[in-house]
């Protein structure tokens, strides 16, 4: 009676072992938070982009550019990692992300030049994505579809680090106030011409543009910080061995289709799709 009590505990014992595993690999992957911190807050980014405008020393510009780039890195391994969706987002932006060889993508108006004599490219700070219930990336309805997003976004990017920097909120916030927004009329000078800054936004446009390729806005009154291609959204098909990239370059836009192969994200496709 002993021995069979004894047998009844140890197959019991084994088969809630097995349950707990069973249990346990069915909780899905935690998901991981962003660790960013801001090293410097709005006024104190205000403050040391007027100190340098005022005084007019390009190494205090130099310094502050420097110091972004040293200080805000990409995201972690486990962050970029922590799901399939996720991982497939960052490297299909690796992939396409080529802002000194826009050609690459499709045929522009300012052809390769327009990020061409800056010493630092943006990254945008937020990207959107969606991942389909179906194999066709064109059942993406912006309306109906689900679009979820990456906020501080900051991806390993093909380029040397020491030309890469991050766009934060405080960051993003702090170069518009510096800018300011005084705008020329959309057509001012003939039909076809776009909003140029004016004045001071003017003077202070041409200071930073030498460190980061900002644009002004085609219609007037805001900046395009992040440096182009920018991307608006990236979609997949429900296997996530497909992707398609909407984008803006300059005042253009278009349109890049890509297939896994793999490990790896290779481009089919790319091309402009439509002009301001």
């Amino acid at each position: 009676m002993i021995k069979q009590i004894l047998y009844i505990v140890v197959i019991f014992g084994i088969l809630s072992c097995g349950h707990k595993n069973e249990n346990k690999s069915n909780i899905p992957n935690k998901k991981v938070e962003d660790i960013y911190v801001p090293t410097y807050t709005v006024t104190q980014l205000n403050d040391k982009f007027e100190v340098s405008f005022d005084s007019l020393k390009a190494n205090g510009l130099d310094e502050i550019f420097l110091e972004w780039n040293k200080t805000i890195k990409s995201n972690s391994e486990d962050f970029i990692n922590q799901n399939d969706t996720i991982s497939a987002v960052f490297k299909v932006y690796k992939e396409f992300y080529k802002p000194l060889d826009l050609l690459e993508l499709g045929n522009w108006e300012w052809g390769n030049e327009l990020n061409s004599k800056s010493k630092y490219v943006v990254i945008q700070n937020k990207l959107f994505y969606s991942v389909l219930s179906t194999d066709n990336l064109d059942d993406y309805d912006w309306k109906k579809s689900k679009t979820d997003s990456i906020e501080n976004f900051r991806p390993p990017v093909n380029l040397e680090k020491n030309k890469v920097l991050y766009l934060t909120d405080e960051y993003a916030t702090s170069i518009n106030n510096f800018l300011g927004f005084e705008s020329s009329i959309l057509g001012e000078d003939n039909i076809m011409s776009p909003s140029k800054p004016i004045k001071k936004s003017e003077k202070r446009y041409e200071m930073l543009r030498s460190y980061i390729p900002i644009l002004h806005g085609h219609w007037g009154g805001y900046w395009y910080l992040e440096t182009h291609p920018d991307v608006s959204i990236i979609i997949f098909n429900k296997d996530l061995t497909k992707a398609k990239i909407d984008f803006r370059v300059g005042y253009q836009g278009g349109e890049t289709i890509l297939d896994k192969n793999g490990s790896n994200w290779i481009i089919k496709e790319s091309k402009e799709t439509w002009i301001e």
